[in-house]
């Protein structure tokens, strides 16, 4: 059982409890019950600093064999406890939790490498560690078992919760380690400086790994693929062009800035260009190509055409984010034909 945040219109979002489970091969999931804009309100207090989850929300569960102890339904409603009982309350809880702590078996750290995705590790290596390379993420199998059993909904929502406790200044280090993009740069200084590397190569790469890990079959396994690219995946997009401007030698922090987030919850209102709708005549007519002078580009190229035109139809430049979700889709459709 874990809680889900959605956005239900522009500048609103939604709670929903949700649970992974087995389907043949995969982790799949599903809704259990809808708490609204605010999970607090099923909350009860007693005084004091005491407080406990309605009694109707826990018959409601019980009647759909949701079996799952109060102990772990308390941790996802305790983020919405009253804010100086939670104060008040959150010493006690550390206290306690580390009690019934025993190391991972061989087993379990086997199958934290085997069956967990690389990008997942990479991603939860950095949250815990704050950096990331090949060869350390592939010391630490136990820090990758927390994923096991899980739906890939339920780990981006955990990965979504783990991502807000970056700092602005991570934002850089964050994509170019999560992505492995210091894999293509043999500079000495690739790791330490993302930002002192080429900007041109390193729009190529990023957008390399984006529309491959967009295509991987592996990673999506489980997830309710439709046509658009999913939301979970979009988001490191919007985050690129949020933060790496061209007129900076450094990563603008602008993630969560006013401009940032209101082009993120747009998105939940925006109708989403279809993949595999975009033709290749689209395409073309998107980048304002012709197929000959397609022909006398190369990735790289391409890929500078792209932020160009990215830039200029970014909302929170003051494009249109459909707009700019359609010039993505035919990126991802001329790409594969080029050098």
């Amino acid at each position: 059982m874990y809680l889900a945040r959605k956005e239900s219109s522009p500048n609103r979002y939604e709670f929903v409890l949700r649970e992974s489970y087995r389907r043949g091969e995969c982790f799949v999931c599903r809704d259990v019950i809808s708490l609204g804009q605010d999970p607090g309100d099923y909350l009860v207090y007693s005084g004091g600093n005491s407080f406990y989850i309605d009694e109707q929300l826990i018959q409601h569960l019980r009647s759909q064999g949701i079996t799952t102890p109060y102990a772990e339904l308390e941790d996802l409603f305790f983020p919405f406890v009253d804010a100086d009982i939670r104060f008040h309350l959150e010493p006690f809880r550390q206290r306690y939790r580390y009690h019934s702590w025993k190391r991972a078996d061989e087993s379990l750290r086997r199958r934290g490498l085997e069956e967990t995705h690389p990008f997942d590790r990479r991603r939860l290596h950095y949250l815990r560690l704050g950096r990331s390379s090949t060869q350390a993420v592939e010391k630490t199998p136990a820090l990758y078992t927390v994923l096991l059993e899980k739906s890939r909904d339920e780990i981006e929502q955990f990965i979504l919760t783990q991502e807000q406790a970056l700092e602005p200044r991570e934002f850089q280090y964050y994509l170019f380690s999560v992505f492995d993009l210091q894999r293509h740069f043999q500079e000495s200084y690739a790791r330490s400086m993302p930002h002192a590397l080429e900007r041109d190569r390193m729009d190529v790469f990023f957008l390399e790994e984006f529309c491959a890990l967009a295509r991987d079959a592996r990673f999506w396994q489980g997830y309710p693929l439709g046509t658009e690219l999913p939301q979970y995946l979009l988001r490191y997009l919007f985050m690129y062009f949020d933060l790496i401007p061209d007129d900076l030698p450094h990563w603008r922090p602008s993630f969560f800035s006013r401009g940032g987030r209101r082009f993120r919850r747009s998105q939940a209102g925006a109708a989403t260009p279809s993949r595999s709708s975009m033709t290749r005549r689209d395409a073309l007519l998107i980048f304002s190509l012709s197929a000959e002078e397609l022909g006398n580009m190369n990735k790289k190229s391409l890929a500078r055409l792209y932020r160009k035109k990215a830039q200029e139809m970014h909302p929170d430049k003051g494009g249109d984010a459909e707009a700019f979700i359609l010039l993505t889709a035919a990126y991802e459709e001329l790409l594969p034909s080029l050098r």
